[in-house]
């Protein structure tokens, strides 16, 4: 058989033993240790982390805000990853699950050992060296400026200059209501309709939620994180809306082509927007008129499937909002049953603590089996698909098998 087909299992994962990477469990700078935790450093316990022998120390999270990218390199990671593109993680490899951001003094994620999910400077540092104890990152920073603080008021000034994250919110909202309006419906032979029509073959559904925009600006990010955004040039894009459970406008995703519907030569085709800080969202590219309601990772994935199956299907633009998705509000008690089809990704070892044992899965199956749980607790029967071959999505699969019946026998 070509498609996999695993009605109510769970996700598939391989483990000698369970266990979180201990970078994720981190305590926030003061935290108390529990009372009678051995520690090599006895004179810390009861004590806050900002505190030692009774005098006050500066606030690593202060110091290290902004300055991120010189500590981690000075700690022996390479500049190249700060670069703002995305590309290999450094704990995981991969080719493009990777990437750092200066939002927030700086963060990064990763999609492949983080699930998708922003992590700070401390939790690099950690896994970097190998550190236990939030205390060790925290010293370490410190050693870092010599045990002292930048002047307070330059510190001061670059957080108030810093626009609040609500702030920063309605800013990237009224980007995405600018890009959509400018945006129109996709119409024959426009780069849209021919690129759908090249990505899955055949296609005779026409989305909802998704248009074309016909010179869009693409910035990349400066060789040097000091440096602004470069403007590469206006492409043609295809512009997907999408919305978290409950109906609302939370996200925007871009896909860069040619005008002959072709993907762009860009460094990364496919980009979301900063959005307003929902992680699961969907594209409600067919209406649901039956019982039945599919799901996917990407756009082209989606269509394909919805193709295959003649249900409607709706991307959720990429893993990690798949895992963080869940049935729309007002479809509750509408939708009996649930197709999810699941990219067959490869198998991967997944990123552990120090001395863990290790742990292997695919991402594809762990990111649906976690939609899979939320659609089962509002009582939603759950069947998971997946291409049988590894690496295949159901766009690959779509056209593989297209092509198989167009071959005369």
């Amino acid at each position: 058989m070509d498609v996999s087909w695993r009605p109510d299992e769970n996700e598939e994962e391989f483990a000698s033993a369970s266990s979180q990477p201990l970078w994720l469990h981190q305590q926030p700078e003061g935290a108390h240790a529990p009372l009678g935790a051995s520690s090599p450093h006895p004179e810390r316990r009861g004590m806050n982390d900002t505190q030692v022998g009774g005098e006050s120390k500066p606030k690593a999270e202060d110091l290290a805000y902004d300055n991120w990218p010189d500590i981690l390199t000075r700690a022996g990671m390479d500049s190249a990853f700060f670069s703002g593109r995305k590309g290999p993680c450094p704990f995981c490899g991969g080719r493009d699950r990777y990437r750092w951001k200066k939002d927030y003094g700086g963060v990064w994620v990763c999609n492949g050992c983080g699930d998708g999910k922003f992590q700070t400077g401390f939790a690099m540092l950690m896994q970097l060296r190998g550190y236990r104890h939030f205390w060790e990152a925290a010293d370490h920073v410190r050693e870092h400026f010599g045990g002292f603080a930048p002047d307070p008021v330059v510190l001061a000034a670059r957080r108030e200059a810093a626009p609040s994250r609500e702030e920063q919110h309605k800013r990237n909202m009224r980007r995405m209501v600018e890009i959509w309006e400018a945006s129109r419906p996709v119409i024959d032979n426009d780069p849209v309709h021919r690129y759908l029509q090249h990505r899955v073959p055949g296609l005779t559904i026409a989305p909802r939620m998704i248009r074309l925009h016909p010179a869009l600006d693409y910035w990349a990010p400066p060789d040097d994180p000091n440096e602004k955004p470069v403007l590469l040039g206006k492409f043609p894009a295809m512009i997907a809306k999408a919305f978290d459970p409950g109906g609302a406008f939370v996200q925007l995703h871009k896909t860069y082509l040619t005008a002959e519907g072709r993907k762009a030569d860009v460094p990364m085709v496919k980009k979301n927007e900063k959005g307003i800080g929902i992680n699961g969202f969907a594209v409600p590219i067919m209406e649901v008129t039956g019982d039945t309601l599919g799901f996917a990772e990407g756009i082209e994935s989606a269509l394909a499937a919805a193709m295959l199956r003649q249900v409607p299907v709706w991307p959720c633009l990429n893993g990690p909002s798949m895992a963080a998705f869940d049935l729309p509000t007002k479809l509750i008690g509408k939708v009996k049953r649930a197709m999810i089809f699941e990219d067959h990704d490869e198998l991967k070892q997944v990123a552990q603590g120090r001395d863990a044992p290790p742990r292997y899965r695919r991402a594809g199956s762990h990111y649906a089996a976690q939609l899979a749980t939320r659609l089962r607790a509002h009582g939603v029967r759950v069947m998971l698909v997946k291409a049988a071959k590894a690496g295949f999505d159901m766009a690959d699969y779509w056209e593989q098998r297209h092509k198989r019946d167009l071959t005369p026998a």
